[in-house]
């Protein structure tokens, strides 16, 4: 099951995997880290930069980012989900929203917005 969204320009549909909506319910972190990304877009930052402004530990950060053990699942990570992109420049790694993660963040935006009405 996928949920089909009607972009502006007429045929286009964004069909998000459930997987990434159970992910996203499941982590208050990942939609902070999610949200903080699509402020900054197109540009990247660092894991420590991001941990600072969710108010979290780079630990946590760097579990929902790309996955860590058994605390943070590898296959409900960000990168792994296809909405967060690993950088690597010059021995350092940045993270960046991609365009679908983009695309996702603006339905769920309006998603949220339309639900918390019966809320």
């Amino acid at each position: 099951m996928f949920h089909a969204i009607q972009t502006g320009g007429g045929d286009m549909t964004l069909h998000i995997n459930p997987h990434i909506l159970r992910s996203l319910h499941r982590s208050e972190l990942r939609r902070r880290i999610l949200l903080y990304l699509y402020q900054l877009y197109p540009s990247a930052t660092y894991l420590s930069e991001i941990a600072r402004v969710v108010g979290s530990d780079p630990s946590n950060v760097r579990g929902a980012l790309v996955g860590l053990g058994n605390r943070y699942n590898g296959e409900s990570s960000l990168v792994y989900l296809g909405l967060v992109e690993e950088i690597s420049n010059g021995g350092f790694k940045y993270y960046r929203l991609t365009e679908y993660g983009k695309k996702v963040v603006e339905y769920l935006k309006s998603y949220y917005t339309y639900y918390r009405k019966f809320m």
